[in-house]
C-alpha cells in the first residue's frame, strides 16, 4: 500500500548554482531520476515517488529557475544549460546507469540529456512532448506570462492553479496544497509569490519558449527501452508526433492515456502500468 511520506530535500553545487532535490526510498536500491515541467517542480514527482520508493531511489530536481533551485544571474535558461545540470547532478550523485523520467519541459531535458550520454540510460519516459513544438508549448508560455504575481493566500493560489488546469483540479485537495507549495512561498508581506525567476518567464514571453536542439537523431540512436507517454486530449504533443517518436525509438512504446491532456501525472493506469513494466525490466 502507498504511503503518505514526504521525499528528504536535499541541495548540490553544480555549474554554480545551488541546485535543490527530492528523494525518496532507499539510497542502495535502482536509481529514477525525475525531471518536471515549466510550470512544476520536483513535488510533481511526489505521488509516483510514493507508489515506487519501497523498491527504487526516486530523485526529483527543481530545475534552475524553479522551485528551491537558485536563479541563473545570467538569465541562463536554454535547454542546453538544463540538460548540463541534470548531468553534474547525476555525476555528483555518483549514479552510473538509472531510469531517466521527464515531464513536459523535463522530457525535452532528458531527451538532450539522452543525447550526450545514451550509455547512461537504463531506460527513459517522454512525458507527453516532443522533438518538435506545437501549439500547446506558446499556450502555457503566454499563460504564465499573464497570471498574476501574487496571491493574498494559499487558498486562492491553489483554486486559481484548479481554474487554470483541469488535471490539477482532479486532483485531491491534498495532493493540490502540496504541489503548490512547490511553486509558491509566502512573503515577508504573507502573501504567496511563484517560486520561480521572473526573469526566465519574461524571456520566453518575449522571445517564444527556447528552441529545442535537433533530437529525433538522438531518439533514432537510443537503444534502451524508451516509454512514449501521450494523453489524448493533449495540444503539446499530437497523435502523429507521438506515433513518430515511437516508431524511431529503436525500443520505443506508445502509451496512451485516454481522455487526459497535457500533462499526464503518471498515476493514470495505462501509465502506472508501464512504468511498472520498464522499470521491472531494468532493475
Amino acid at each position: 500500500m502507498t504511503t503518505k511520506s514526504l521525499p528528504t530535500s536535499k541541495y548540490l553545487t553544480a555549474n554554480g548554482l545551488r541546485l535543490h532535490y527530492l528523494e525518496s526510498g532507499d539510497a542502495a536500491a535502482p536509481p529514477v531520476v525525475c525531471v518536471h515541467g515549466y510550470t512544476g517542480s520536483a513535488e510533481a514527482f511526489n505521488v509516483p515517488a510514493r507508489h515506487f520508493q519501497q523498491r527504487f531511489r526516486i530523485i526529483a530536481p527543481d530545475v534552475r529557475g524553479h522551485g528551491e533551485s537558485a536563479w541563473s544571474p545570467e538569465g541562463a535558461y536554454r535547454y542546453s544549460d538544463q540538460a548540463a545540470d541534470l548531468a553534474a547532478l547525476v555525476d555528483r550523485l555518483e549514479l552510473d546507469r538509472f531510469v531517466l523520467i521527464g515531464t513536459s519541459m523535463g522530457g525535452i531535458i532528458a531527451m538532450a540529456y539522452a543525447a550526450q550520454a545514451p550509455e547512461r540510460l537504463r531506460g527513459l519516459v517522454i512525458n507527453d512532448i516532443g522533438p518538435d513544438a506545437e501549439a500547446g508549448s506558446s499556450r502555457i508560455t503566454q499563460m504564465v506570462g499573464a497570471r498574476p504575481d501574487a496571491f493574498a493566500s494559499l487558498e486562492e493560489a491553489i483554486d486559481y492553479r484548479a481554474r487554470m488546469s483541469p488535471i490539477l483540479a482532479a486532483r485531491s485537495s491534498t495532493d493540490q496544497r502540496e504541489l503548490a507549495l512547490g511553486v509558491l512561498r509566502q512573503a515577508a508581506d504573507g502573501s504567496w509569490q511563484w517560486k520561480m525567476d521572473p526573469a526566465y518567464i519574461e524571456q520566453r514571453v518575449t522571445r517564444g519558449p527556447p528552441a529545442r536542439p535537433l533530437l529525433w537523431p538522438a531518439l533514432a540512436a537510443l537503444s534502451c527501452p524508451t516509454l512514449v507517454i501521450w494523453g489524448s486530449d493533449s495540444d503539446v504533443l499530437s497523435e502523429a508526433q507521438a506515433r513518430r517518436m515511437a516508431a524511431t525509438l529503436p525500443r520505443g512504446e506508445l502509451v496512451t492515456v485516454p481522455g487526459i491532456g497535457h500533462a499526464p501525472t503518471l498515476v493514470e493506469p495505462p501509465a502506472l502500468s508501464a512504468l511498472e513494466r520498464l522499470l521491472a525490466a531494468v532493475s
